[in-house]
């Protein structure tokens, strides 16, 4: 195949990952991009131990409109899971976007609300968890995912690394 068709291949794929990643819907409440600039905070390298297994958020500043992140848990064996992250305005919207594992198929998270201290996105038809929510605190950060009703609650308190 040649070289300038596999390009532009790559380009489509992009593209299309891209465009697909983009919040759905007509009810969502639509957000200046310039809302962005209250996460941050956000930016850094987070850390948090249990039992030995390591767990680091790293958030790039934000560049355009975006925040770019990586999630890795692991322990002195080997990695027991990753994923790639961003926060992104597209459209009047900005949404918490995962992909677990790399996976090419992203997990959108539309933000709900946003201030100085805290952020939250909500994906109601996401199996688990359907609300994340970032705190800033005094310690750090904490992480905490759940249901919409509050159930099956966890949170994670990350310290900056």
């Amino acid at each position: 195949m040649p070289k300038s068709f596999t390009k532009l291949a790559r380009i489509a794929l992009i593209a299309f990952l891209c465009l697909s990643a983009a919040p759905q819907g007509t009810d969502a409440k639509k957000w200046d991009p310039a809302e962005l600039k209250r996460l941050e905070w956000l930016s850094g390298t987070w850390a948090f131990e249990e039992n030995g297994v390591v767990t680091e958020e790293h958030w790039r500043p934000l560049q355009g409109t975006t925040l770019l992140g990586t999630s890795h848990t692991y322990d002195k064996e080997k990695t027991r899971f990753f994923e790639f992250l961003r926060i992104s305005a597209r459209a009047g919207s900005i949404a918490y976007v995962a992909m677990p594992g790399g996976s090419p198929k992203p997990t959108l998270f539309p933000m709900v609300s946003c201030d100085e201290k805290q952020v939250v996105f909500e994906n109601p038809e996401h199996d688990h968890p359907q609300r994340i929510r970032y705190e800033k605190t005094e310690k750090g950060v904490t992480a905490t995912i759940s249901m919409l009703d509050g159930t099956r609650s966890k949170a994670f308190v990350f310290e900056r690394k």
